[in-house]
Parts: C-alpha cells; sequence; structure tokens
C-alpha cells in the first residue's frame, strides 16, 4: 500500500507540473499578444506624428493665405503651426527605425524648413508693406516642392500604416492560438482529472482525499481557462473594434460603430462617447450602449470633474465630489477623459457592473481616444484634399467623382453649368493678385448662396466655377445660371481703399442625357457652350448644342454652331 501511495503521490506530481505548464501557456501566448499590441500602438503614434507634420502645413499655409488676405488673427494658427513643424520633424528623426527612414526625415526638413522660410518672408514682405505678386516660375517650384513634401509624407504614412496592418493580423493569429491553448488546456486538464480519480479508486483509504484535490484542481484550471478565453475574447474584439475605426470616414459613424463593440466589451453596463464640438465649449454624445436611460445629447466641460482634472474621476474616490451631467449623483459612474497625444478629445461615462473595475475601462478610454483621433486626423486629411483652400468649394477631382457618381444612379435629368469669370488677367493687373482671390472668394459665396441645397459648387480651375445640379433639366439650369449672372454683375467688392466692380462672367449649360452620354462629354459640351458665350462678346448664357441637333437660342442671343 506504501509502494501504491508512493505511485500516486508521484504521479499526481507528475500531473500537477503537465497541468501547470499547460495553464501556463495561454498566458504566455497572451503575453506576446500584448507585446504585438503595443508595437501596433508605436507604429500608429508614427503614423499620427507623420499625418501631423502634415495636417501643421496645411494649416500654416491656410494661415499665411488669411493673413495675407487681411485677416490679422490667421498670424496666429500660421505661427502656432509653423512652430510644431521643427519638434515634430525632430521627434520623428529622433525616432527613425533605418537609415532609409532617416534619409527620407531629412529631405522632408529640408522641404519643410524652405517652405516654412518661404512663408515667413511673404508675411514679413506683407508686414513691411513691401508685398508684391510672386513669379509664376518660383510659384511652380513653391508647388513643385510642396507637392514632393506631400508626396514623402504621404509615402511614408502608407509605409506605416501597411506595417500596421501587418502587426494587426499577426495579432489575429496570435488571439486565435491563444484561444486553441485555451481550449487544450482545458481539455488536458480533464483528461489529466479523469486518470486521476481512476487511479486513486485503486487506493480506499486516499479515495476521499484524491478526489477533493482533483476537485481543487479542476475548479482552478477551470478559472485559469476562463479567464484564459475572456481576456482573449475581449483582445479580439478590441482589436475588431480598433480596426472597424481605422475604416471609418468620420466621427458620424461612431454611433453605427461603437455601441455593439462596447456591449460586448463591457457587458451588463451603459454609457456614452462623447467629442468636443468645434470651439470646446460643449462636449455632443457621439455614440450611447446598453439598456439604461440615454445620457444627456451634450455635456458643458464645466460640469464634469473628469474633465476639469484631466484624469479619471469617480465621485466615492474624490470625496463625492458629483458630477452635474446625466445621473451625476451616482458614485459607480466613472468619468474617464480620452485623451490623444496630451489634448482631450472627448469623454467616457460608464454605468453599471463595469464601472466598478477601473482596471478594464480605463485603458479601453485610453484605446479609444488614440483611434478616435486617427478618425478626426483621416477626416481633416480627406477634406483637405478634396477642397480648394482659396474659396472653400470643392476642387476638380471631388467634381469628377461626384459627376461620375450623380450619373451612375440618376434617373432624370442633370445639369452642368460652367462659369467663367470675364477679364480676370485684367483684374489681376488692376487690383494684384489679393484683388483676384478676392473676386474668386466672393463669386464662390455668391454662387453657393443662391443654388438649391443638393447642388454641388466646385472649383474647376484658374476662374473657372461649375456648378452640378442633380435632377435639374436644362431649362431650368438656364434660369438659374442667368440669376447667377445679374447678380454677378452687381457685386461690390471692397479691395483696400477701392471697390472692385463691373464684374461679368459667361456661363455655358450643358444637361444630361441630352448633351453627353457621360460625364466627359457632358464637360465638354459644357465647355464648348462657355467658349461660345466667350466668342459671343462674354457676360451672357449659352446653351450647348444637343448630340444630334445645333445650338438653340437662348433670350435672344443666336449662337452658331
Amino acid at each position: 500500500m506504501r509502494k501504491l501511495d508512493s505511485g500516486l503521490r508521484l504521479f499526481g506530481l507528475i500531473m500537477a507540473i503537465i497541468v501547470i505548464c499547460l495553464g501556463t501557456l495561454p498566458f504566455v501566448s497572451s503575453h506576446q499578444a500584448t507585446e504585438t499590441l503595443d508595437l501596433v500602438k508605436e507604429v500608429a503614434a508614427r503614423e499620427r506624428a507623420y499625418n501631423s507634420v502634415m495636417a501643421s502645413l496645411v494649416a500654416a499655409e491656410n494661415g499665411e493665405r488669411g493673413y495675407l488676405l487681411g485677416n490679422p488673427s490667421a498670424l496666429a494658427a500660421y505661427q502656432a503651426n509653423a512652430a510644431r513643424i521643427p519638434a515634430a520633424l525632430a521627434e520623428l528623426a529622433r525616432g527613425a527605425e533605418s537609415e532609409r527612414e532617416r534619409q527620407l526625415i531629412a529631405r522632408i526638413a529640408a522641404l519643410g524648413t524652405a517652405r516654412l522660410d518661404a512663408m515667413a518672408a511673404t508675411i514679413a514682405r506683407h508686414r513691411d508693406g513691401r508685398a508684391a505678386p510672386m513669379a509664376d516660375g518660383q510659384t511652380a517650384v513653391d508647388e513643385r516642392e510642396l507637392d514632393e513634401l506631400q508626396g514623402l509624407l504621404a509615402l511614408q504614412a502608407q509605409h506605416l500604416a501597411d506595417r500596421r496592418n501587418g502587426l494587426r493580423e499577426a495579432l489575429a493569429v496570435s488571439l486565435k492560438y491563444n484561444t486553441a491553448l485555451g481550449v487544450g488546456a482545458s481539455l488536458a486538464t480533464l483528461v489529466v482529472l479523469v486518470a486521476a480519480v481512476y487511479i486513486g479508486a485503486s487506493s480506499l483509504r486516499e479515495r476521499s482525499e484524491a478526489a477533493r484535490q482533483a476537485g481543487l484542481l479542476a475548479r482552478a484550471n477551470a478559472e485559469h481557462a476562463a479567464q484564459a478565453s475572456l481576456r482573449a475574447d475581449r483582445s479580439a474584439a478590441t482589436a475588431r473594434m480598433l480596426q472597424a475605426l481605422d475604416s471609418s470616414k468620420g466621427t458620424a459613424e461612431l454611433e453605427h460603430v461603437l455601441p455593439g463593440f462596447l456591449q460586448q466589451l463591457l457587458p451588463a453596463s451603459s454609457g456614452g462617447i462623447y467629442l468636443y464640438r468645434h470651439g470646446h465649449q460643449l462636449l455632443d454624445l457621439k455614440a450611447a450602449w446598453g439598456a439604461a436611460a440615454r445620457p444627456p445629447a451634450a455635456v458643458c466641460p464645466e460640469d464634469c470633474w473628469g474633465l476639469r482634472l484631466g484624469k479619471p474621476h469617480m465621485a466615492a474616490e474624490a470625496c463625492g465630489l458629483c458630477c452635474c451631467h446625466g445621473d451625476g449623483a451616482a458614485t459607480d459612474q466613472p468619468c474617464l477623459p480620452m485623451i490623444s497625444q496630451g489634448e482631450v478629445l472627448g469623454l467616457m461615462v460608464v454605468s453599471g457592473e463595469a464601472a466598478r473595475s477601473p482596471e478594464l475601462v480605463a485603458p479601453l478610454a485610453e484605446q479609444l481616444g488614440l483611434a478616435i483621433n486617427n478618425v478626426i486626423l483621416r477626416a481633416t486629411l480627406h477634406r483637405q484634399s478634396i477642397v480648394d483652400p482659396l474659396t472653400g468649394l470643392y476642387n476638380r477631382r471631388h467634381l469628377d467623382e461626384a459627376l461620375q457618381r450623380e450619373l451612375s444612379r440618376s434617373e432624370r435629368e442633370s445639369a452642368l453649368v460652367m462659369i467663367d469669370l470675364d477679364h480676370f488677367k485684367l483684374v489681376n493687373d488692376t487690383y494684384g493678385h489679393e484683388g483676384g482671390d478676392l473676386v474668386l472668394q466672393e463669386a464662390a459665396r455668391m454662387v453657393s448662396a443662391r443654388v438649391r441645397a443638393n447642388d454641388l459648387v466646385c472649383r474647376h480651375g484658374g476662374e473657372e466655377l461649375v456648378i452640378l445640379m442633380p435632377d435639374c433639366g436644362a431649362d431650368a439650369a438656364l434660369r438659374c445660371a442667368e440669376q447667377l449672372r445679374q447678380s454677378l454683375t452687381e457685386l461690390v467688392i471692397p479691395c483696400g481703399a477701392r471697390s472692385i466692380t463691373g464684374l461679368s462672367a459667361s456661363f455655358g449649360v450643358a444637361a444630361w442625357p441630352a448633351h453627353g452620354r457621360n460625364g466627359a462629354e457632358l464637360l465638354a459640351a459644357a465647355d464648348r457652350a462657355l467658349y461660345a458665350a466667350k466668342s459671343a462678346g462674354r457676360n451672357r448664357v449659352v446653351r450647348a448644342e444637343p448630340l444630334d441637333e445645333k445650338v438653340v437660342a437662348l433670350h435672344g442671343w443666336v449662337r452658331s454652331a
């Protein structure tokens, strides 16, 4: 019996070692997944840094232009953004991971410094009253250098994005492997327990003790396996949420993306995600989850102790300081500021069981802050890529996309109005480029204010504007163009001590499908009509020739083929 007892003890020791090893594997795999996730965050941070340099450069350009156009307050925006660029580039250079990246950052720094020096010189000349139009050759060089700078930043950002996606794929594989290990450990534990119980039954004297120890071991291993599986599920859900946010086009999609993931990550809880609106005076509710009453639609920063303190806050942890928003009297409702790069983007409010687990919700708020900041940066950069900075109108790239999209889904007529400001070179020669810019801005504002809400006004290039009018026939477009032509002649634009008057424009009107079967043909038809208006003496509206007819007369003006 003693030999049997010794054999059972040795067997039990061996089985315990095996179970401990099997139970440790999921934790090791989970640690590896955590390291991969940290690396994803590091790569994402560098990607944000490159995007931040791009955003600061564009903001500095806009600030310079605003200042040159007579807006003194724009100088502060230019100076603030220009000051960020050298420090950001220096930080990127210190963290360069390869010789190629160091060379690329050096080139970016050289181009950025040259651009900042050029802007500073332009502002200095303007401040001293020595502003003069820049030579066309120098402007072309500046544009080429700016295009190269933006291209290098975009190339490196894309390289980092590709690397981040690769790491996320590796993370997904690691999470699947972790789950499989957890299941395997549970099955192996079950096999070990069955064997232990079977062998222990041979010893009547130690059967009861063996069964009790086996039960304790089973519960402990089941708890370990359940915790490992829960961590793996939570990590997988977090990765899917971050991937969904990475594919979001803007903050408007948060109410559709976040609730399902947050309900899964924080079960038996409710809450809301708030973001600062423009001006940082209020925070708007962007997403809510849970069965509790919907959180308030807006929160004042002064009503939240979490925002005022700049860190997670719960009333029970701060001598009873209760927030005034929502169910602020509850002591189990933490308020967690969402912070990215030292800036508070918004607020996460949680109630329910998850509110009592700060170690769970605090890292989640941190990850959401970083991911939502990426969403905001991408949306800002996308808008800057499709909007003309001078007039605020959409640019030609967006027009081409919108025209193709509209014609592909349109079931009724759609019209296109092309506008060219007459004698624009004379305006530039008489009033300078500043006067020309004022004319373009005022013309864009007037046109945008006098068209329908669903019409799309774009700057086609130079002094040409284009209006895309969905569900609008040629006759209605002609009437609209004539009203715009008349309104343009009545404009009086202050320019320094003088006023710019006597403006006029030529209009070409084309309609789909009468004047073109696709976007390219429609643009060409409107352009030909515009040329006819110019040839006939300017300051008039001309309808395009139908595909199978000559150009028709409009308001008594005869157009020849």
